[in-house]
């Protein structure tokens, strides 16, 4: 096989057998027909991959999506060498590491210390490979006094990034994962991709199989969509994600409006036009009556919010993992606090579209004259900038000590559920496309957390933001308006 592929399937199939019971499958695997024990209900072939061509070039991250049954795991377990095909030839160049399910290959009465240990002599690593990956996977898994304890005691998402975390310490050429970091949260996914990106960046070729269209999205640039055991689309992660959706939430949607197995008819945007070409529709429609809000509906600002008696504090109430992180600046103004407050408390779990105020507590270090502006930014678990608010010009004169208290009132709040983590900053004040050169007085950058939920009842509409609209109505038609013909 050329070395610049890490795989090549030509022409693979797979077939399981489906035997009626196990009497019938014991059977089959002893040749037992020979001496004239024959089974009891006919066995049936199931056709898991059917004449596959693929081939894999090293360092790529690919993404396996289809539904369940597509054949998914058995191309992963073909490639494993769990499986040998029915049909056609499996070339895999260089070693294998797989990940095919939570908790595999781990001993459940071994500490998590111990099964590490295991998996890296088995993988044969020298004493000064050994402990450079022990201290890797303490780094990156972040269990501490748990990888003391047994591996059945933890969670599956401990188990997901223990697992991970000692697959990965080493360089496979392959890297095979299967559902198993369904089980680990956002952060956890965000800082496997980065893990993931550096074990590419080396020759790595990584195939990842998951349900969650987000972490294909995430972790890989390429796509593969198997349907019924043959590949139906295979491109960038996006364009193949997209069609799978669109294929897979179609019928779901129909089901429910009870058209189980149908597909409705949708005309094109060309075939309507001749449509109406062909009546000669000359109607008017116009719009009539006044604009509605969207349903919730909130008007951003349009009435003032009540808000707790909640003083700016002199430290960071919720501070994020590690502490407040400051970047440097000119130290003449210093953010000494700050909180989060929603209508009901000093809190930081808010609410979609509900009022919430971030109060700050800025302290001047030396006497003088200022003109700056003040920053808002959060992020995602992900670290995807999410908001990013800049204040209007504040003009005002201090001395050495002085406290004053900064409020951004946020009426309301349209980020969807999840968690965040805040940065707020004190510049300058300059035009925006200046914001980068202006003079920075001081940045806590991620150094607050909060989270965002989304009561009950909105769950059918559960997005990351939630914008304001003004929706109007075709009510009437214009009454000089001829009829079609």
């Amino acid at each position: 096989m050329h070395n610049d592929y890490a795989i090549r399937l030509n022409n693979v199939s797979k077939t399981y057998k489906l035997h009626g019971s196990q009497r019938d499958q014991l059977v089959d695997i002893l040749g037992l027909q020979r001496i004239g024990i024959r089974p009891k209900t006919a066995t049936k072939e199931f056709v898991a991959l059917n004449n596959i061509t693929l081939d894999v070039p090293r360092g790529h991250r690919i993404g396996i999506v289809g539904r369940n049954g597509a054949g998914k795991t058995t191309l992963l377990k073909l490639l494993c060498g769990n499986f040998a095909c029915s049909s056609g030839t499996v070339e895999v160049n260089g070693e294998v590491q797989a990940l095919m399910n939570v908790g595999l290959g781990f001993h459940p009465e071994y500490t998590g210390w111990e099964n590490v240990e295991a998996s890296l002599q088995y993988n044969g690593l020298g004493p000064d490979e050994f402990q450079q990956a022990m201290e890797g996977i303490i780094d990156f898994c972040e269990l501490g006094d748990f990888l003391d304890q047994p591996f059945k005691t933890y969670s599956l998402g401990m188990q997901a990034r223990l697992m991970f975390a000692a697959a990965t310490a080493i360089r496979p050429d392959i890297l095979i994962v299967d559902e198993v970091l369904g089980a680990g949260d956002a952060f956890f996914v965000a800082k496997s991709k980065k893990r993931v990106e550096k074990l590419v960046s080396s020759g790595c070729t990584m195939l990842l199989v998951s349900h969650s269209m987000q972490q294909v999205l995430e972790l890989c640039n390429e796509a593969i969509w198997l349907d019924k055991g043959k590949v139906r689309m295979r491109g960038q992660a996006f364009d193949v994600v997209k069609a799978y959706e669109a294929f897979v939430h179609g019928p779901v949607q129909n089901n429910v409006a009870g058209t189980l197995g149908k597909r409705p008819t949708v005309d094109s945007d060309e075939s309507i036009t001749r449509q109406n070409q062909a009546v000669g529709i000359r109607r008017t429609i116009r719009l009539t009556g006044e604009p509605k809000l969207q349903e919730p509906s909130f008007l951003p600002h349009a009435t003032s919010p009540s808000f707790p008696d909640v003083q700016a504090p002199l430290e960071f109430r919720y501070p994020a993992p590690g502490g407040v992180s400051r970047w440097a600046g000119t130290g003449e103004l210093r953010i000494v606090g700050a909180t989060l407050v929603t209508d009901n408390a000093e809190t930081n779990i808010l609410g979609s579209m509900c009022p919430a105020k971030v109060l700050i507590n800025v302290r001047a270090e030396l006497a003088g004259k200022f003109n700056c502006r003040y920053g808002f930014v959060a992020y995602d678990q992900m670290g995807r900038c999410v908001l990013d608010i800049l204040s209007p010009e504040h003009r005002f004169e201090a001395e050495t000590g002085n406290h004053f208290p900064v409020e951004m009132v946020l009426n309301p709040l349209q980020l969807g559920p999840g968690e965040y983590i805040m940065s707020l900053s004190i510049h300058g004040y300059e035009p925006i496309e200046r914001l980068n050169a202006t003079k920075r007085y001081d940045l806590a950058n991620r150094s607050l957390v909060f989270s965002v939920n989304l009561r009950d009842s909105l769950g059918p509409i559960e997005a990351q933001f939630y914008h304001s609209a003004e929706w109007q109505f075709a009510l009437a038609l214009d009454d000089d308006s001829p009829e079609p013909r």
